[in-house]
């Protein structure tokens, strides 16, 4: 395995388990120093625990991304913990809830939007800064393919989304002259134990035939394609939002 993140602080959010631990660890694997965030203390402890256990630097942070004011102090904290400034910042954590339209309420859609539009606000608020002192870095935020191509029942989530990659674009523009690439990945159908939760094996097997490569992405895949887009080798890549669905969007629709 390369170093190519040797002795850089870089935070992921929602890192308890999912896409998110899986980038954990594969920044973890290339020789980064990791800064592990969860809204879940309890969840966080172990998946921290089993950053250790593979020998990595690994810190837990137990923080809701949606407190501007928490994430600021976090953030500094993070960086007097290392002794080093930000390098690296995977914008993971989402709060999901698939319903109807008709369903949706206030404080459904206040959290929706205050957890996965400002929390990438004030994550990326706090490390910018950090990040330009150090000479630059890099943003992943993670999107979807329900931005552009929404799912039954997916409308609070799609918009969330699409906020995800506007602010990306917007947010590449603004701090490029700082030397801040910002990037994003839209996966498409990820095993995740959260994401299989949502189907019955009928509805599962259906979606896995309709996709090209015949199966659901892992996310171990995700967070290569992550590590890729943080490292020095993307370095021309700025503003992009990378699909990664096993070419699921690529038929008409």
């Amino acid at each position: 395995m390369s170093r190519r993140f040797a002795g850089r602080v870089c935070v992921v959010t929602g890192a308890a388990r999912g896409i998110g631990l899986a980038i954990a660890q594969r920044l973890g694997s290339e020789g980064g120093r990791i800064a592990a965030l969860d809204v879940s203390a309890r969840r966080l402890e172990p998946a921290v625990n089993e950053l250790k256990a593979k020998g990595f630097e690994a810190r837990g942070y137990a923080l809701d991304v949606s407190d501007r004011v928490a994430v600021r102090s976090e953030f500094g904290r993070i960086e007097r913990d290392f002794g080093a400034p930000i390098s690296v910042l995977v914008n993971n954590a989402v709060w999901a809830r698939f319903m109807p339209l008709a369903d949706i309420d206030e404080e459904t859609s206040r959290r929706m939007l205050s957890v996965g539009v400002e929390g990438l606000f004030w994550t990326t608020q706090a490390a910018a800064p950090q990040m330009a002192r150090n000479g630059g870095g890099a943003i992943v935020n993670l999107t979807s393919v329900s931005a552009a191509h929404p799912a039954k029942h997916s409308i609070a989530y799609s918009a969330v989304k699409a906020g995800v990659t506007g602010l990306t674009r917007a947010s590449a523009t603004e701090l490029a002259p700082q030397g801040i690439r910002v990037n994003a990945i839209a996966p498409g159908m990820i095993g995740t134990p959260a994401s299989i939760a949502q189907f019955d094996e009928a509805t599962i097997a259906t979606r896995q035939t309709e996709m090209p490569l015949g199966r659901f992405g892992a996310p171990e895949e995700i967070a290569a394609l992550a590590a890729f887009l943080a490292s020095d080798e993307a370095s021309y890549l700025q503003g992009a939002v990378v699909t990664a669905d096993g070419g699921w969007t690529v038929p008409a629709r």
